[in-house]
């Protein structure tokens, strides 16, 4: 999913902590919701894109969703837990 309309190599890939704020038009804001409903409903992997980085991540099933109003504002956070690899378990 891109952030930006721009397409450039060399991204680099983010691993570890990050972040960034964004402002969009509500136009803009759309389309990027819509394009990542799309990727959630395909399956547990996002990929997000800007014209200089790119951010993979797996998800597990389940999605955080908090709604907070607080007068004249409305905050509508989305937590993905990070997908645990799943590994073999043996014993002796």
């Amino acid at each position: 999913m891109e952030i930006s309309e721009e397409k450039t190599s060399g991204r680099k890939t983010i691993e570890g902590n990050f972040s960034k704020e964004f402002y969009m038009g509500r136009e803009e804001l759309g389309d990027f919701l819509r394009k990542l409903a799309d990727e959630i409903e395909a399956g547990n992997e996002l990929e997000l894109k800007s014209d200089d980085w790119v951010l993979p991540f797996k998800f597990m099933d389940k999605v955080e969703v908090e709604i907070d109003k607080d007068h004249d504002e409305l905050e509508i956070e989305l937590e993905f837990e990070e997908m645990e690899e799943e590994g073999s378990l043996s014993i002796g």
